[in-house]
């Protein structure tokens, strides 16, 4: 009985083998050169290789766009597209799976999936779908209600990976560079419905919708292609007191937002000082010298980091310079873990919520750089801040941009992206990636108001910060 139960298992496995094998997949890791980020990437890489060579004794085709296919604005997915042609064109590829670093691949229930979508000659790309429920900022306030009767707009949950056609990749390519479909973003916030939204067009040059396809999960289970992993917390939390909190505000608000600063997050940090056009000693806010604008702020930002920066001359304890908004919502504990895993003091490290500029748009793809979103916070290691705060910039300059365009252009100094840093409200994200992993922070004050969203996201885990401290210092 169990010779006959092996023989059927073996047809079974060979008559799968036979319709679909590795050799039709590439897999792209969407990665970062960062130490840390790009070390989860080579595990990754490597776990896959080790699955495929159990599977079919055969090498996966596994790349990690940080040191494969460095192209400007990679992480937006367009510009990876013609390097992995030039590469696959005219080969037995079927498929390329766009993955993260952090998302679990589990090869043989994927080879399933794949095997599935290419027998379906409608299906052009799969994966885990998404939607927003109202226009949300993220997205750069665009609805599609003409989608409504095909259920929706839906993009892939990036986390989850998503598989595309070579066929589709390769006349898309072609569209856009033929120009018969065209880049028309300043910004890149998120990728996924980015380029969903590229593919689908418009009335007058549709392509093919996103095909949902449930193995491509949001967590993990038996039957899961592949699944988001949490990130690491690289041994213990580093402590607060090796981080310098600087938050910009200005007069109109020492008695609203500030006020909820010191109330919520901001009385769980030792080092905390807000910067505004007025000082106020209650807060305490110092003078920054430089007038309030309602747009820009770059001067403003650039004389914080100097004074921080000649503050913290005379604390050699201090590794870290985090910059907020006064409307930045803040688990200080959560980014007290998030930071172990990267290198602070005399390291160059700027780590926040990306966004890129120019990559969009086809004449200035060339010139494109990204920047860390303000709203969500920033971690800058003391070096950097050191750095940065040479930058120059005029009086009306979004601070962040400027930064970021510094610090590409000038300063060769690469950002690292964290999706835990969330540039706007809960409610502007999907449940499913926020569901993801803990939250570092969230911005902008509004419905709910943000004492509720700091009591349902951080509160605990700064309450257990502050008991710790508290015994400690017993």
């Amino acid at each position: 009985m169990d010779k006959i139960a092996t023989l059927v298992l073996t047809l079974a496995y060979l008559q799968f083998a036979l319709s679909f094998e590795s050799r039709h997949v590439v897999f792209v890791i969407v990665s970062q050169p960062e130490p840390y980020h790009a070390s989860v990437a080579a595990r990754l890489k490597q776990d896959i290789q080790n699955q495929v060579l159990e599977i079919d004794k055969s090498e996966a085709k596994v790349h990690i766009t940080h040191e494969e296919f460095p192209v400007p604005g990679g992480w937006t997915i367009i510009p990876l597209l013609r390097p992995l042609i030039n590469k696959y064109k005219n080969t037995d590829v079927r498929w390329a799976l766009f993955i993260e670093p952090h998302t679990a691949v589990r090869c043989r229930n994927l080879f399933k999936a794949l095997d599935a979508a290419d027998k379906q000659e409608d299906v052009m790309w799969i994966g885990y779908p998404l939607s927003d429920e109202e226009p949300t900022i993220i997205h750069h306030f665009a609805f599609y209600e003409d989608l409504e009767e095909e259920g929706g707009f839906v993009y892939p949950n990036f986390a989850s990976g998503f598989a595309m056609r070579m066929q589709l990749v390769y006349s898309f390519l072609k569209q856009i560079e033929g120009g018969e479909r065209k880049l028309e973003a300043d910004f890149s916030i998120d990728p996924a419905f980015e380029l969903a939204k590229l593919v689908y067009g418009g009335a007058h040059n549709p392509g093919p919708l996103l095909t949902p396809d449930l193995s491509f999960c949001v967590v993990s289970g038996d039957n899961c292609a592949t699944y988001p992993r949490q990130f690491d917390i690289c041994g213990s939390a580093i402590p607060e007191e090796s981080i310098y909190f600087a938050v910009k505000t200005w007069s109109g608000f020492h008695s609203t937002r500030a006020k909820v600063v010191k109330k919520t997050w901001g009385k769980h940090v030792s080092n905390l000082l807000f910067y505004s056009d007025k000082p106020d000693p209650s807060l305490p806010a110092i003078e920054t010298g430089v007038p309030n604008s309602k747009t820009g702020h770059c001067l403003k930002t650039i004389a914080i980091l100097k004074h921080v920066v000649n503050t913290v001359r005379n604390m050699p304890h201090v590794k870290w310079i985090f910059l907020a908004d006064d409307d930045t919502i803040l688990g200080v504990h959560r980014l007290c873990e998030v930071l172990s895993c990267y290198r602070g003091g005399s390291d160059v490290t700027i780590l926040g919520e990306r966004y890129g500029y120019g990559y969009g748009k086809k004449e200035t793809a060339a010139k494109g750089y990204d920047y860390i979103t303000g709203g969500g916070g920033t971690a800058f290691s003391v070096r950097a801040a050191q750095l940065v705060s040479r930058c120059a910039c005029g009086a009306g300059a979004p601070d962040d941009m400027a930064l970021g365009a510094c610090a590409a252009h000038r300063l060769n100094i690469t950002l690292t992206h964290s999706p835990l840093f969330h540039q706007a409200r809960p409610q502007d994200y999907s449940r499913e990636v926020l569901a993801r992993d803990r939250p570092v922070s969230f911005h902008r004050h509004s419905s709910p108001e943000p004492h509720r969203v700091y009591a349902t996201w951080f509160q605990h885990d700064d309450m257990a910060l502050k008991r710790r401290r508290t015994k400690d210092e017993l």
